[in-house]
């Protein structure tokens, strides 16, 4: 099963076409390709959210919409038209040039249910194509199937979180909570309705009474940098407010660090006994967590069970 993404150009910012070969991203002119930042992607294997799409199934490609998309074939094609307008043109041609791949409209920055953007942008986009699959959980894409009047399946972005895990998490847990003693917060990026005020108050209070450095994400890293820095941390305090993918959640989770707090599709799927923004819970699985420890390997089954390739190319051929 050869899988294609494909983007409306407007929307894919600095980001070149690029194929996959034996599980590695490289441009069309088979340069090794890690994405436009050195916060998109790691060795050419490691990506962020939707673009782990094109690495399903084998030799897969991402294609920057235009009139001149190479020649290849596919049997499925994932594509992203989220400007308000009409899809028809976008979807009319990707059809003439692919005429034998089953079409998914899916979501790239579009939150369903959150976005204030009408769903009409996506039911128009939706309803041209074969089949709508979006990475949020069963629940949000049976409240949008309702509205909608379009089946919208469940279909979780995969990561490899085995390569992530072996490259990065050096730590055991123990080792974190007692001797490093950090806690990371949140992200300075988010904008002020996802609650950063809330998340920096929460893990400086938790910081001061128990004895932990306070490490702010001014989002500053490099990706790379990043996850050696969760590595290292003793727990991960982000309290986003919205229901996002969970991208902090996933690494977190990968890596082992302790992920508390948040609405994340991610911590409402893996752990939902985490998934609160209340100074009092998160302190009291805190607290708990330093008496009792942290079942790092169960909930990184879970994470793999949820986000694992295998598991989700066998889910997609079941929507083809």
């Amino acid at each position: 099963m050869r899988v294609g993404l494909i983007i409306n150009n407007g929307e894919c910012g600095r980001w070149e076409s690029f194929k996959v070969v034996d599980g590695k991203a490289y441009t069309l002119d088979n340069t090794l390709y890690n994405g436009p930042t050195s916060q998109d992607g790691i060795d050419g294997v490691l990506f962020r959210n939707i673009w782990n799409r094109p690495f399903m199934g084998t030799g897969g490609y991402f294609i920057k919409h235009s009139n001149n998309m190479p020649d290849v074939d596919l049997d499925v094609i994932f594509i992203v038209y989220e400007t308000v307008g009409n899809p028809t043109p976008f979807v009319d041609s990707i059809r003439s040039k692919y005429p034998k791949a089953k079409i998914i409209g899916t979501t790239k920055e579009a939150i369903p249910g959150l976005d204030k953007k009408p769903v009409t942008s996506l039911q128009k986009l939706f309803s041209l194509c074969d089949s709508a699959a979006i990475q949020f959980n069963e629940e949000v894409c049976a409240k949008l199937t309702d509205t909608m009047g379009i089946k919208i399946h469940s279909l979780p972005v995969p990561y490899n979180l085995e390569y992530m895990r072996e490259k990065y998490k050096t730590n055991s847990v123990e080792n974190t909570l007692q001797n490093n003693r950090y806690i990371v917060a949140g992200s300075a990026s988010w904008d002020p309705e996802r609650g950063y005020d809330n998340c920096l108050d929460i893990a400086n209070y938790l910081g001061e009474k128990y004895g932990y450095e306070v490490v702010k994400n001014c989002d500053n890293k490099s990706w790379h940098e990043w996850l050696e820095l969760i590595n290292n941390a003793s727990f991960v305090i982000n309290t986003d407010t919205q229901h996002r993918l969970g991208q902090v959640t996933i690494e977190s989770i990968a890596l082992g660090t302790p992920h508390l707090g948040g609405l994340s599709d991610t911590i409402k799927t893996v752990i939902p006994t985490y998934a609160t923004n209340s100074k009092s819970e998160i302190e009291s699985i805190f607290i708990d967590i330093l008496e009792n420890g942290y079942p790092d390997n169960y909930y990184y089954s879970k994470l793999e069970e949820r986000y694992n390739f295998r598991i989700l190319n066998k889910k997609l051929k079941g929507l083809l």
